[in-house]
């Protein structure tokens, strides 16, 4: 009988040989394909009782023939190999390219998004298509026995559309299906935190766990491609997509994509195809690269700077997602080093695909990115757009609407601009991606798919991780938690208080929201069902006061004598999904609407008022930001998904505590975007760090001022320049300390040295600190940041207890790029600083010599 070692099946033998063994997982389906190859085994039986026995005999005589010379186990010629599930990939998509016409070949190049399935079926129904976008698929079908309605329907045009092209193409290629799964996958599906929430929890673990969800839920309707991560840092506050990315911070940026590219894809090897877990996809990470650099801060701008800071900062997240195994790619819609990234040879196939190790992964082009090429007048027309950005390394055509490059390919290559080797390597990767997820072998996707959508497990991993992303930035007189005396009278007001207009704003963008089968409590919801369980004599009412898209002041006294009558006001303000997201870029970054009228109404009153701000980006609150002066308690949840409310409502209430950390500085308005004060990573450039006349930091760094203006209200007076909030700032309800920080060489060279830093929780309540490692650099030829993150770690702590908290410094984080463009840690004294964020851990420092 078999022998079962984990993944393998030893199988003993009727020869001299002691055994065979086989992968467990392929272990029925070999012994069936040698069953049905070979003259000395005897049919398999139906029978599941046993197909087992006869199974192990059959390998037994295989083995036997083997020995002796007999070649029984080969597969039957009649079934080509690139249809034998479990061989290995590389032959399968050989085999496949060798047996495709050159129009065939072309065709998997091609990623239409959007449009009638029907026509889309038409016109690939003999070639078979590259990639195509879940949304394709409508919330209706008619199954000839009644009407199927939302996920059941798009999971059975998914089935329908994969059957007519699988059953109809000549040679049987089955569709990529893709989806948008930036924080969730589908309607229907749980929405979890966007990744601006995400980012601020400092948990890649927490991270990981919802990339596993999301993979598993937009698996289970057919979808195995994931257009996520998103791992562009945003240095500019004013970029509406600010809301889709993690952190300005590299290496904070570089830990999430490492864990994204896992939770989505499972172990993955480096640059190189291997079969997928049934539950697993595709992590499609975008955009690739130095997008969130845009100048301006407007969509598509330009990303000016010189190829170390690309390097070292904006391409170091794209580094440890290839090196994570990750296997897909989105090209930006900007210029770097001045081309165009989806027509880029140097910056996608030279650094990416070769020098981090990409490899033969999948990289596609924005909506209409390769026709555009024509308006960026480096291509004459569109066979030679196409040329260029197959050229540059993109293998699918995102094609958006009626245009289109990638169908001139057959003109590019009739001109000479490409040649058809070119077209293969790009139909190749297309194949690879297919044989890798298992489109080959499983096609469809079973009916009933959808049921495993929002579950409760789900549900709640979207409350921990919105509870652990809200961010508590200030807190006056400890007026949170709220006081536990029953009776309380609870004012909210602000738009993103209540109501049905309010829920989207909690959830962000691309969630494909459906309102029918995902809940979305708001603040007011939530603290409204809080009491109803806790303390029936408590009194919570709602009142809009502002709106987000008007500057309506008339609900404003409405709010106010709500406020007047009240023991304590939650003011619910923010942005909703006009004034924050993909085309949202602002000039400002005011609350927008009439919210600031409101807020100076309310804090004005002898009621306590607590604001809590849920939007996509970081705001300012009018001159000074005065008005944030005068709040008692501040909170930060971002876009904190559907459980966002009941998260807030849990931190404001003390059933949980607060440990989010910013992920970016808060600046203090939209002049100080791309400034000293932000991105805090920026380099230390100008007068501004160098002389002693504004605010230090504790490490000795200074702000110059700004001027406020000329007007007869501001004579010329002096802003600060420093943040708001810092970079890895955040509150709780207890206090740490840490001492004993000492940093120490290792003689390992992935990991040279070791910062080791003891905390301890001062408190009277249990509490979750996130240990930040710093590093300021030796001098050296080339100007460095002032200093940067290079090591975090999460750590609970209960009331009064302390712990030794360990941290690998890797060469990762310690390296720099040279003048040939080459990472090596410099030689010399660097210094250690440790603390809760960055402007504390100047006060901790220790030195370490490499």
């Amino acid at each position: 009988m078999p022998i079962f070692h984990g993944s393998v099946t030893q199988i003993p033998c009727l020869s001299t040989c002691s055994s065979v063994l086989v992968p467990q997982t392929e272990f029925y389906d070999v012994l069936r394909r040698s069953a049905r190859s070979s003259t000395v085994v005897r049919r398999i039986k139906e029978s599941e009782s046993s197909v087992k026995t006869d199974m192990v005999a059959a390998l037994q005589a295989c083995c036997l023939a083997a020995c002796l010379g007999v070649n029984a186990a080969r597969p039957d010629d009649s079934v080509p190999l690139y249809k034998q599930r479990g061989a290995p990939i590389n032959q399968r998509v050989d085999d496949l390219l060798s047996r495709m016409t050159i129009e065939e070949k072309i065709t998997q190049t091609y990623a239409p998004y959007g449009g009638n399935p029907m026509t889309v079926v038409d016109k690939f129904i003999n070639t078979s298509v590259g990639e195509l976008a879940f949304t394709i698929c409508p919330d209706t079908f008619e199954d000839g026995t009644g009407t199927l309605s939302g996920p059941a329907a798009r999971l059975a045009w998914r089935n329908k559309i994969q059957h007519l092209i699988v059953e109809n193409s000549r040679l049987g290629i089955p569709v990529s299906f893709s989806n948008e799964a930036l924080h969730s996958s589908v309607a229907g599906g749980t929405v979890f935190p966007e990744p601006v929430s995400q980012g601020t929890t400092w948990d890649p673990e927490l991270v990981e766990e919802i990339a596993s969800a999301i993979a598993t839920e937009a698996r289970s309707m057919g979808i195995n491609l994931a257009f996520s991560p998103v791992i562009n840092m945003w240095v500019d506050s004013r970029f509406g997509r600010l809301q889709e990315g993690f952190s300005e911070n590299p290496t904070l940026t570089s830990a999430y994509a490492r864990a994204a590219a896992k939770g989505f894809q499972g172990d993955q090897p480096m640059g190189e195809w291997a079969y997928f877990n049934a539950s697993k996809v595709v992590a499609l990470a975008k955009h690739y690269a130095a997008y969130g650099a845009a100048a301006g801060g407007l969509n598509g701008g330009p990303a000016e700077m010189s190829e170390r800071t690309l390097r070292e900062f904006y391409l170091k997240p794209w580094k440890a997602f290839a090196a994570a195994g990750g296997k897909g790619a989105m090209t930006a819609h900007n210029t770097v080093l001045n081309q165009p990234c989806h027509a880029n040879p140097y910056l996608v196939n030279d650094i990416f695909r070769k020098e981090f190790g990409f490899g033969d992964g999948i990289i596609i082009s924005d909506c209409n990115d390769i026709p555009a090429l024509i308006s960026f007048r480096v291509a004459a027309d569109m066979p030679h757009a196409a040329a260029k950005g197959i050229l540059g390394g993109v293998d699918w055509d995102l094609q958006c609407g009626s245009q289109s490059a990638y169908t001139n390919l057959s003109n590019a290559l009739a001109a000479g601009l490409v040649n058809e080797s070119v077209i293969e390597t790009s139909a190749r990767r297309s194949l690879m991606l297919k044989f890798a997820v298992g489109l080959f072998d499983n096609p469809y996707t079973p009916a009933n798919g959808y049921t495993t959508l929002n579950s409760l497990q789900n549900q709640q991993l979207a409350l921990r991780a919105a509870e652990e992303g809200v961010v508590l930035l200030k807190n006056d007189r400890n007026v949170l938690p709220l006081s536990s005396s029953t009776g309380l009278k609870i004012a909210v007001v602000g738009p993103n208080g209540g109501g049905t207009d309010a829920q989207a704003n909690y959830l962000g963008s691309y969630t494909q929201w459906n309102a029918s089968t995902v809940k979305v409590l708001t603040v007011y919801d939530a603290l409204v069902a809080h009491f109803a369980k806790t303390d029936a004599t408590a009194s919570v009412q709602f009142s809009p006061g502002a709106a987000i898209s008007s500057y309506d002041v008339s609900l404003i006294p409405a709010a106010v004598e709500l406020a007047k009558s009240s023991d304590v006001t939650v003011v619910v303000v923010g942005d909703d999904l006009s004034s924050s997201s993909e085309w949202g870029d602002r000039d400002s970054l005011d609350l927008p609407g009439s919210q600031l009228p409101l807020l100076a109404a309310v804090v004005n009153l002898s009621t306590p008022c607590i604001v809590v701000h849920i939007g996509g980006r970081t705001a300012t609150f009018g001159p000074n930001n005065a008005l944030l002066d005068q709040v008692d308690a501040f909170m930060a949840a971002f876009r904190p998904g559907q459980m966002g409310g009941v998260a807030i409502v849990n931190l404001i209430t003390g059933i949980t505590s607060p440990s989010g950390k910013l992920a970016q500085n808060w600046i203090r308005s939209a002049g100080q975007s791309m400034s000293g004060a932000g991105p805090w990573l920026q380099w230390r450039v100008g007068k501004w760090v160098a002389n002693t006349r504004g605010t230090p930091d504790p490490d000795g760094r200074y702000y110059d001022a700004y001027k406020s203006g000329f007007t007869s209200a501001q004579d010329g007076s002096t802003v600060r320049s420093d943040p708001l909030f810092r970079f890895g700032q955040g509150l709780t309800y207890t206090n740490f300390t840490f001492t004993n920080l000492l940093a120490t060489t290792t003689g390992n060279p992935q990991s040279p040295a070791r910062a080791t830093v003891t905390v301890k929780n001062v408190g009277a309540r249990n509490g979750t600190v996130v240990v930040q490692i710093y590093a300021e650099d030796p001098v050296m030829d080339h100007v460095r940041p002032w200093k940067r993150l290079i090591a975090f770690q999460r750590v609970t702590l209960a009331a009064g207890e302390a712990q030794p908290v360990s941290l690998d410094l890797t060469a990762d984080e310690l390296e720099f790029y040279d003048d040939d463009m080459k990472l090596r840690i410099v030689p010399g004294t660097y210094t250690i600083s440790a603390g809760e964020d960055s402007f504390n851990a100047g006060y901790l420092t220790t030195s370490l010599v490499l």
